[in-house]
């Protein structure tokens, strides 16, 4: 074992920490693998801005058009028909510039189709007292709503909020997507909601972000994990070995020549 300073910044000796170089071997695949991860999620948000685009530059579709197996997230459409405000869904904890509120879903029976679609009217302030629920004036004779359809990402996790099928009207819930409300109303719903447009019949405060968390947002994740990838490295070689004395030392050297 070498025990001179002297001596151990002659030349490049490594001397290994087990418990160190564990830790690295841990740590640095998770860094790695994080910041992949991010670089994936990149990916998919820039997909989902360029569908958004396509789908929002082409001609509103209306409910002869409307089709399951085709990719209609934020299609413009126009639908005719009438809302249902006797029953009526509450999504809990929608926060918008601080303030906790609401969103209103109301189901739509189409004129001309079968299966009911869900409306979500848009955004409303929660009263201070919780058991208090807000209220919504009705839209109560047939109307054409326009606005986009949107379909709930498959993935996340949603926690339980103890809800099965609303039998008490208004209903209040932790979470909402059209597939949880044929539960929920225990009726046959089409597989996208419909967000109403600012200047549609029965629209509340509208507008919705296409995605949380922009393309350029996890790209900068993604290399703040690889830089402390390269970091830990770094670390672990100068905790295991005289890195920074020979390196000292050879800077001393070259300035003496």
């Amino acid at each position: 074992m070498i025990t001179e300073p002297q001596l151990a910044a002659d030349k490049f000796c490594w001397q290994p920490n087990v418990k160190i170089l564990l830790f690295t071997c841990l740590m640095t695949p998770l860094l790695i693998g994080l910041g992949f991860w991010q670089l994936e999620r990149a990916a998919e948000k820039r997909q989902i801005l360029s569908h958004y685009t396509e789908n929002q530059q082409a001609q509103p579709i209306t409910a002869a058009e409307l089709d399951d197996a085709a990719n209609l997230r934020y299609r413009a459409v126009w639908l005719v028909g009438k809302l249902d405000a006797s029953r009526r869904i509450f999504l809990d904890n929608r926060v918008r510039n601080g303030r906790p509120g609401y969103e209103v879903f109301e189901l739509l029976t189409v004129k001309g189709y079968a299966q009911k679609v869900l409306v979500n009217r848009g955004w409303v302030q929660a009263s201070l007292d919780r058991n208090q629920l807000p209220a919504i004036t009705p839209v109560e004779s047939e109307v054409r709503l326009s606005g986009s359809l949107y379909r709930v990402l498959k993935g996340g996790f949603q926690l339980d909020d103890g809800v099965g099928r609303v039998t008490h009207w208004p209903g209040r819930v932790g979470w909402m997507s059209a597939d949880r409300a044929q539960q929920l109303y225990a009726e046959d719903i089409f597989p996208y909601q419909l967000r109403l447009a600012s200047d549609s019949p029965g629209a509340l405060r509208t507008g919705w972000p296409t995605v949380a968390v922009q393309p350029e947002k996890h790209t900068a994740y993604a290399v703040q994990w690889f830089v402390m990838t390269a970091v830990l490295l770094l670390l672990t070689v100068a905790a295991n070995s005289n890195l920074m004395e020979w390196l000292k030392q050879k800077r001393q050297g070259q300035n003496d020549e």
